[in-house]
């Protein structure tokens, strides 16, 4: 794929991102140049857009008429290929870099029950002046510099708005619980962290990826390493919570470094394009690899595109046990072509399949354990509710009279407290210290 930058991101709003890399960095490839023949189909649209241009109504803007025209050549395509003009090309490199001026807020467009649009905040970048400014998730943002949300085209149109020169100012009005307040947010430079680390007792780090930005794999190995230092104290690691919820992608490059850190040979990741013909193929490194620590990774129906290729390739790796609920199912391959003029299209080129072969596009990573709601198709059954324990007799034999009682919910380890009211987190905490006590067990057997 030369010269080529492939997308490994979902493009369901900011919260899913919108971040590009594979083969170079830097490299934007250049449209191809047309064959002559196409010259004339062009002749169709060049006398259209002059009788518009001569005999509209209204004087019309030449720009917006082409840029129009493009976004309509590839609107029928599929969700993923676009174009986008120079304000916008410029937005999606900002997120290629992962720093940008703005207010530090993850949002997702919305509708209220009465049908208005807002901007629902998902996240909340510590020290940002949203967080300064008391903003958390939940709260939904109505108007932006004096406009209601729902006058702009688009998310991406309220994202260009928000964001600007660090240093200036972007007024806001926010609501919460029906409340209102007016925010005049002054913009700062933007670089949040792609990994979040937290040790949880007995052994279990949980390692947050909330984004596959530059150095996510470095990243990832670092919190890690902290992990490892903090679990002395217990005997050392006994496993790690790889959390990939509302992960929407980024660089496929750090994608398959974050694989590369746990897997020591093998595919990572194919991609194929026209008539299955393979373009590329990523495998794993032996070198420092973290073989032996028990993983689990935890995924939601946000978590998309490079989540979904690290996911597939640990759980086809036997290296992971995959824990929450079908991911998103963005699989698909964008290139982005330049036009010369600071305007880009995003093309869909290729899709990415898992070790074993496996299409992700519309498919997703069904988890090995299903921690959610019901799955489809599932409703809950009755198990003779009717009976009461043994326990709720008034002349049952108390346990703790013959020795030693079995541990009850609130004899948890700590680490599965430490989840809190994350039910997903807590159940993969759970099969965790389980792998942990199994795995010895499997050694022995095999000696």
């Amino acid at each position: 794929m030369p010269r080529l930058v492939s997308t490994a991101s979902a493009c369901a709003g900011v919260l899913a991102g919108v971040l590009l890399g594979a083969a170079g960095h830097a490299a934007w490839a250049d449209a191809p140049a047309s064959p002559r023949s196409r010259f004339a189909k062009l002749d169709v649209f060049a006398r259209a857009l002059a009788i518009v241009e001569q005999h509209y109504v209204r004087p019309v803007d030449d720009r917006a008429l082409v840029d129009a025209a493009l976004r309509g050549l590839v609107q029928d395509l599929d969700p993923h290929s676009s174009y986008l003009d120079a304000q916008e090309a410029r937005l999606l490199r900002e997120e290629i870099e992962g720093a940008f001026g703005g207010v530090g807020m993850v949002v997702q467009l919305a509708r209220d029950e009465q049908g208005r649009i807002y901007l629902d905040v998902r996240d909340v970048v510590a020290g940002g002046p949203a967080a300064a400014a008391g903003v958390a998730p939940g709260d939904r943002v109505v108007r932006i510099a004096g406009k209601p949300v729902a006058h702009f085209p688009d998310l991406r149109e309220a994202i260009v708005t928000i964001r600007g020169e660090p240093g200036t100012a972007v007024a806001m009005t926010l609501e919460h619980e029906g409340e209102r307040r007016d925010l005049n947010l002054v913009r700062a430079r933007i670089d949040p962290p792609s990994v979040e680390v937290e040790y949880l007792g007995d052994g279990v780090g949980w390692l947050r990826l909330t984004t596959f930005s530059d150095d996510a794999g470095a990243e990832v190995r670092a919190g890690i390493a902290r992990l490892r230092k903090q679990a002395r104290a217990d005997g050392g690691p006994r496993g790690l919570v790889l959390d990939l919820r509302d992960n929407g992608g980024g660089l496929l490059l750090e994608a398959i470094d974050v694989v590369d850190a746990f897997v020591a040979r093998g595919v990572i990741v194919r991609t194929r394009g026209r008539g299955g013909v393979v373009l590329d193929e990523a495998r794993a490194r032996p070198a420092r690899t973290e073989r032996d620590l028990p993983l689990v990774v935890l995924v939601n129906g946000a978590s998309a595109s490079a989540s979904e290729i690290v996911a597939g390739a640990l759980q086809d790796h036997g290296r992971a046990l995959v824990v929450g609920e079908r991911t998103y199912g963005k699989g698909s391959v964008q290139s982005p072509f330049e036009l010369g003029d600071g305007s880009l299209l995003k093309l869909t080129t290729a899709l990415y399949y898992t070790p074993n072969d496996r299409l992700i596009q519309a498919s997703g990573i069904v988890p090995d354990v299903y921690v959610g709601g019901l799955p489809p198709g599932t409703s809950e059954q009755d198990t003779r509710a009717d009976l009461p324990p043994e326990r709720e007799h008034f002349r049952h034999l108390r346990p703790e009279d013959f020795g030693k009682a079995t541990p009850t919910e609130a004899d948890q380890p700590a680490a599965v407290r430490a989840a809190g009211d994350d039910h997903q987190l807590k159940v993969a905490v759970q099969h965790v210290l389980a792998w942990d006590k199994v795995a010895p067990r499997r050694r022995r057997r095999r000696g």
